[in-house]
């Protein structure tokens, strides 16, 4: 719609939003054709702009302002399979009152990294997200649930360094499918841009304050040396 692509597009018209959905699906020349790829790729064929495509490798962002979440942001920043907030569901940490939401820093990238983790262990449990705030101590809990069903002789520990392994993998997949540390970022049009909020506070997302919590996110992941094997300078 804001890239114009086809004259029937336009914010606040339903029934066209229905008509592009049917032509998405379908795949039909043209319009259909082209956005079924994806924001990033259709951006990339030059029938959009990419500073306007909104995602995190490929994956359009969920409904979440990065600007006044920045554990999310972080989250959605690093997450393998790009903004995701089934694998970083760091919006909790933002929403509990426990941190500033608007102050990103080391407690966010934790969070962030701890969402990470319980989101993995869940996912390999199949265990429904939405029973993730019944446990009080998850992964004792977690761990308890396993042994009752295998027999495995796992603790709560063993369960959550599992947990990190997992999200290490993905990581690795990645790298070896040719990530970049420039892929760990948010779109151009939420970095640097002040939003008011109706509190009065001002909502801003530096691109600095972003890539100072990446690399320390990067380092808690050990991932900090397969950056500095692209960029020696980093």
């Amino acid at each position: 719609m804001e890239c114009e692509l086809a004259p029937w597009l336009r914010f606040g018209d339903a029934p066209g939003v229905m008509r592009a959905l049917d032509a998405i699906g379908a795949r039909e020349p043209g319009l259909g054709d082209l956005l079924a790829e994806g924001s990033r790729r259709a951006a990339a064929t030059g029938a959009g702009d990419p500073d306007r495509a909104m995602h995190v490798k490929g994956l359009e962002l969920p409904g979440y302002e990065p600007r006044t979440l920045h554990a999310m942001a972080v989250g959605l920043a690093v997450n393998a399979r790009g903004a995701d907030h089934n694998r970083s569901g760091a919006y909790e940490a933002d929403l509990s009152g426990d941190l500033d939401r608007l102050a990103g820093g080391s407690a966010h990238v934790a969070a962030a990294i701890e969402t990470e983790d319980r989101a993995a262990a869940m996912d390999s449990l199949i265990l429904c997200k939405f029973l993730r705030g019944v446990f009080t101590d998850p992964w004792e809990e977690w761990a308890a649930l396993l042994r009752s069903v295998t027999g495995w002789a796992v603790d709560g520990a063993e369960l959550h360094e599992t947990a990190r392994g997992i999200v290490a993998s993905k990581h690795a997949f990645n790298r070896r499918e040719g990530w970049t540390p420039e892929e760990d970022t948010l779109p151009p049009r939420v970095l640097d841009v002040p939003l008011t909020l109706p509190s009065g506070r001002e909502a801003v997302l530096t691109t600095e304050r972003l890539q100072a919590m990446v690399a320390e996110y990067h380092h808690a992941r050990g991932l900090d040396k397969f950056v500095q094997e692209r960029d020696p300078a980093a």
